[in-house]
């Protein structure tokens, strides 16, 4: 009956938060240019056919059938929350998303998006191969370990690589788009290239936040605080929940070791990348592609929010672009050099993106100031 009463808690725990994550896309939706009343009221639809399914599968879950069984339960409850999770995110996407670049049967997609996504699948099918074989051979008392941390993986990781993987390919129908039919496309040599390169790594070093050890080590002693309460309230063996308390405080100091690691070397990473990227840049219907990155001109949760020129410390066209991320938002800047022989090219930008932004502030020549 505990195990039972624990279930319940939490799927409702994950129907309460589904809701705030709803209410807190509200706002983003609402100042999207992709808004409209029609696409909405949809939204509205869909939600109440989530509730709907919720509580019907949790009335499926604990009736009879299974309910003398906390696993199958709980097995149950995993498998519904992986289902609904992804086609609730597949089913909004398509509302708030439905535009899909068109392209001839006889185009072949780029593989960029849908080549990472890949990447992170087959590694998560290993993290989960690792913790089914350290369950197996892990001692009995201690086999829920790998296996729950495996399942809260799969629950998590799950859903954002199904939304990632139609999102991916979506974006790859879009590169390609623009790749085969831009309206500008500027290359340069591998000399104008690095020397950009070396411009853009030297104005995000500039802008980008310094890593503080004051503040890692404030939340690595409050997550420590953390778990010392859990531990002094768990009851139990003094000797393993000090190995308990051990492991976990160890694990934080290692992730932010690893943490550090990744910030420390981030400049070198993004250098190689931008060096590897190919030495052009393409305008189109969909968006814009350069130094690697493809960015669509509007999503739900991503559009363009402003174009401008900038002559320092080289010419290029900067486009800022706003993401959300539920009640949150970030500007996202991409700079693109504007080769010296290509000027002309600014008039056909600024009336293109100006009709396919029509929300934007474009000023890339002179008589639109």
């Amino acid at each position: 009956m505990v195990a039972t009463g624990q279930i319940k808690v939490g799927h409702s725990m994950l129907v309460l938060i589904a809701i705030l994550i709803v209410v807190g896309s509200l706002g983003a939706w609402r100042v999207s240019p992709l808004y409209s009343l029609k696409s909405t009221f949809k939204l509205a639809g869909a939600f109440l056919l989530l509730v709907a399914v919720i509580l019907g599968a949790e009335r499926g879950i604990f009736s009879k059938p299974v309910s003398h069984s906390p696993i199958a339960q709980a097995i149950l409850g995993f498998v519904a929350f992986l289902v609904i999770s992804i086609g609730a995110s597949v089913g909004i996407v398509r509302i708030t998303d439905k535009h899909v670049a068109q392209l001839p049967s006889s185009v072949k997609l780029v593989t960029l998006h849908r080549h990472k996504i890949y990447k992170w699948i087959f590694r998560l099918t290993v993290y989960l191969l690792v913790s089914a074989a350290a369950a197996l051979v892990l001692p009995s008392p201690w086999t829920w370990a790998p296996m729950a941390v495996g399942g809260f993986v799969l629950m998590v990781c799950g859903p954002m690589l199904g939304l990632a993987f139609m999102m991916a390919r979506r974006n790859d129908r879009g590169m390609t788009a623009v790749i085969t039919n831009p309206w500008v496309h500027w290359q340069y040599t591998p000399e104008q290239w690095k020397a950009w390169v070396t411009k853009e790594l030297a104005w995000e070093r500039a802008t980008e936040t310094q890593w503080s050890w004051k503040t890692a080590l404030i939340f690595d002693l409050f997550c420590a605080g953390l778990f010392a309460l859990g531990v002094l309230f768990n009851g139990g063996i003094t000797g393993e929940n000090l190995a308990i308390f051990s492991g976990l405080c160890g694990l934080m100091v290692l992730l932010t070791l690893i943490l550090y690691w990744v910030v420390r070397t981030h400049p070198g990473r993004r250098s190689r990348q931008l060096l590897a990227a190919s030495p052009e840049a393409y305008f189109g219907d969909e968006g814009m592609f350069c130094d690697g990155a493809y960015m669509q001109w509007i999503l739900s949760g991503r559009y363009l929010l402003e174009a401008k020129l900038q002559s320092d410390p080289a010419a290029c066209v900067v486009l800022v672009f706003e993401s959300f991320n539920g009640s949150t938002s970030v500007k996202i800047t991409k700079r693109i050099p504007i080769p010296e022989d290509r000027a002309a090219d600014l008039a056909i930008l600024q009336q293109k993106i100006d009709v396919s932004c029509s929300t934007a502030s474009v000023h890339l020549v002179s008589h639109s100031v």
